[in-house]
């Protein structure tokens, strides 16, 4: 009996608290019968008052009397256990057991409630599960799909997700890993696609990719690593052809090659090292052949060459140096020939000789200063311009010349003398007088009477006969000129006298208007014209190469 009394002492204290709940619950119990309730009320009073007296207030269980009293405290604490753990538990109760409050959502309840719950829409299917503060997801938590599956893992801050999560789409696929911000990708993370391959791998801004990071292509194979801005590439990066061979290398802005860059071709080879702008080419930059020699270093605008710069061959020779513009050299510049030799320096237009120039010869000597137009020679451009403007393009003569229509042409004395056998005379610098252009020819014969001057570039080989002009005569403007030189005359007369029918242009376009005229003993004269203009070649008759090239206007 005395371990019965001893257990008893220890239960009452324990028990006798929660009698009176006990009893009150048991009142509140609607759904039982009044007259059952009633019975049972009487029932536990007669048995919580009434002490041990006799047997009969015991009951035998194996070897042992068991008070009738102790065995409902026993059931009376198993059920506050089972009220207090099962039905209504306390908040400490729930947090011993790791146990959920559940909480259906959108209810006055749930916006009140805080700590750890479980939310059920009406059909009690889970929503979320995890920490709560006024109804908001706030902590660690866990939110479901409609059909059940884990939509987001990680954790909220005021019900939206903030910090580190896992996300999910509703066939349980993993979209994204890292970290969040007001529900949006901010921060480190893994973008994942449908087939859980990665996509991008790096900084998140807002919900795009922005800051430092990699993106792939399906296949996996990296497509792009670097800086991101919006969602685009910016700043330094590198972006890589299939097989992750490079195919870029530099600055970007709103994913165009933007700034200083390296792009290669499918093979990974440097094609372009320089500026970008847009995704084109701009600024100062270098072309390179798939050889790896050299192409064109210098200025480029929108893709093209514009600026100044040099082309090069193959071989790495520069063939071209000058101002280009839409590819092609465009203004003044240079020409050499294979062996990186000088051969014209003048005006350029869309790549061709067009404009002032000068041709040199394999030593580097001047061999032709000439107007050009479209790659061809242009000496009629010169006839109508004014003295000035002669000095201007020529500089200074060597020699300035007072003429008369009695003066001989520039080359002419040369027949005269081989005729006579009298040296022509010198002027008073010492030089050749060189006499005027088209004297004695259709030209020279429909002069104007007036002071005619012939300027002399004995370093061109070139004179030129000056006049009046019709419109204005205080302004002298050039009538005719002369080429006596072998070297510039040798690349002029193929081109005027080649003819594969007489009586049809050639292919420079010059026609036959007389052969073979007597110039002076041992020479003779062909005449070809061309537009407005008259060309005239003299010959010696030992020597089929002309001596002389004389060209006039025929209006």
């Amino acid at each position: 009996m005395e371990p019965i009394k001893t257990i008893e002492k220890v239960l009452k204290p324990i028990v006798a608290p929660f009698i009176g709940h006990i009893m009150k619950a048991i009142l509140t119990v609607g759904r039982l019968p009044k007259l059952a309730i009633i019975k049972f009320q009487q029932m536990m009073r007669v048995m919580l008052q009434t002490r041990e007296s006799s047997l009969k207030n015991y009951v035998l269980i194996g070897s042992y009397y068991i008070s009738k009293r102790l065995l409902i405290f026993i059931v009376l604490f198993i059920l506050v256990l089972i009220f207090f753990i099962f039905i209504r538990p306390p908040k400490i109760v729930n947090k011993w057991f790791n146990r959920v409050p559940v909480l259906q959502e959108n209810t006055p309840k749930l916006t009140t409630f805080s700590g750890n719950g479980k939310i059920v829409d009406p059909k009690k299917e889970a929503r979320y599960v995890g920490d709560l503060v006024d109804g908001l997801y706030s902590g660690k938590g866990k939110l479901y799909h409609a059909n059940g599956l884990l939509a987001y893992e990680g954790d909220y801050e005021k019900g939206l997700k903030s910090g580190n999560g896992t996300l999910y789409d509703e066939q349980g696929h993993l979209l994204y890993k890292g970290a969040f911000t007001a529900d949006a990708y901010n921060g480190a993370g893994t973008l994942y696609n449908e087939k859980q391959k990665v996509v991008y791998i790096g900084e998140f801004q807002n919900g795009v990719f922005g800051g430092a990071g990699k993106l792939y292509a399906p296949s996996g194979d990296l497509l792009y690593e670097g800086g991101f801005n919006g969602g685009m590439y910016n700043g330094a990066g590198k972006l890589f052809s299939s097989g992750g061979i490079a195919q870029y290398e530099g600055e970007f802005s709103a994913s165009l090659y933007n700034g200083a860059g390296k792009l290669y071709d499918a093979k990974g080879i440097l094609l372009y090292e320089g500026s970008f702008k847009n995704g084109s080419y701009s600024g100062d930059g270098t072309e390179f052949y798939p050889s790896g020699m050299m192409k064109y270093k210098g200025q480029f605008l929108v893709g093209q060459y514009g600026g100044e710069g040099v082309a090069f061959d193959e071989k790495g020779v520069p063939r071209l140096k000058g101002a280009f513009q839409s590819g092609a050299l465009t203004g003044a510049g240079e020409a050499y020939d294979e062996l990186g030799k000088l051969v014209y320096k003048g005006d350029f237009k869309a790549g061709v000789y067009d404009g002032l120039g000068t041709l040199f010869d394999a030593d580097g000597a001047p061999l032709l200063r000439s107007f050009w137009a479209g790659g061809a020679i242009s000496l009629p451009s010169f006839i109508g311009l004014s003295s000035k403007k002669v000095e201007d393009l020529l500089g200074k003569p060597a020699e300035v010349t007072l003429q008369d229509d009695s003066v001989m042409l520039a080359g002419q004395e040369a027949a005269v003398a081989d005729a006579s056998g009298v040296e022509p005379a010198a002027d008073g610098a010492g030089g050749v007088v060189v006499p005027a252009a088209g004297a004695g020819t259709n030209a020279g014969a429909a002069a104007p009477v007036g002071v005619k001057l012939l300027l002399s570039y004995p370093a061109y080989q070139l004179s030129l006969l000056v006049e009046p002009s019709k419109t204005n005569p205080k302004e002298a403007v050039v009538t005719s000129l002369s080429i006596w030189g072998s070297k510039p005359l040798a690349l002029l007369q193929p081109a005027i006298e080649a003819f594969k029918k007489l009586t049809e242009p050639n292919e420079a376009g010059y026609s036959v208007m007389e052969l073979e005229v007597g110039a002076g003993a041992g020479a003779y004269k062909n005449s070809y014209f061309k537009g407005d203009y008259l060309f005239t070649l003299t010959h010696f008759n030992a020597t089929k190469e002309a001596h002389l090239l004389q060209v006039s206007s025929t209006k």
